[in-house]
């Protein structure tokens, strides 16, 4: 495997942390109270996942060779 392998991965991984993102906010719209600062929080946590995702796809973009 590559580096540009492995980083296509992680691309592939915030792509799909970008959907769940969409999924929850569309549920969040018609949650009941109580339920959003949960699903809030969730969505923080889809936010910092997917932004980490995307900082190691382009530091592991940047290498070359084997790993």
């Amino acid at each position: 495997m590559t580096f540009k392998d492995w980083a296509q991965e992680y691309y592939e991984s915030a792509g799909r942390l970008d959907g769940r993102i969409e999924d929850l906010k569309c549920r969040m719209r018609s949650a009941p109270a109580d339920s959003l600062a949960e699903m809030g929080k969730l969505l923080e946590l889809y936010r910092v996942m997917r932004y980490e995702c995307l900082q190691t796809a382009r530091d592991l973009g940047k290498r070359t060779g084997e790993c």
